[in-house]
């Protein structure tokens, strides 16, 4: 691994500590206090350590080179595209009568539908 990657990993390995640990104690918090307006911060409190995980990703996008930067591009393309696909086909799915889904699987399905993405994109130069 080239000292980008692993300055993305210890980056981002960290974000993800973090990420954990206030999900579990913002979540631990609000089901043991009563409700108040404060309940909104500490609702959306996971978000911050995923804003310094989207930072970290970010610098070591543009640490790639030219041949991996393509590789993400098409695979974020290839997400975005079938995220969409799957979305609208659930909302229509919705107008049939099944039930609305939780908005919080939409970003892991995406990131899942990356990876797949520079699985495939991979392919191509090997």
């Amino acid at each position: 691994m080239n000292q980008a990657g692993k300055r993305y990993m210890i980056e981002f390995g960290t974000s993800m500590i973090a990420y954990t640990v206030v999900l579990i104690s913002s979540i631990w918090v609000l089901n043991r206090t009563p409700e108040g307006p404060w309940q909104i911060v500490l609702a959306v409190l996971p978000v911050v350590p995923m804003l310094f995980a989207l930072i970290a990703f970010l610098r070591f996008l543009s640490r790639m080179d030219e041949l991996q930067q393509r590789i993400q591009l098409q695979a974020i393309g290839f997400a975005a595209a079938a995220t969409g696909i799957i979305t609208m086909t659930v909302g229509f799915l919705e107008n049939a009568g099944l039930p609305q889904p939780s908005w919080i699987w939409i970003f892991p399905m995406l990131i899942a539908l990356w990876g797949f993405g520079v699985a495939f994109a991979s392919r191509r130069y090997e």
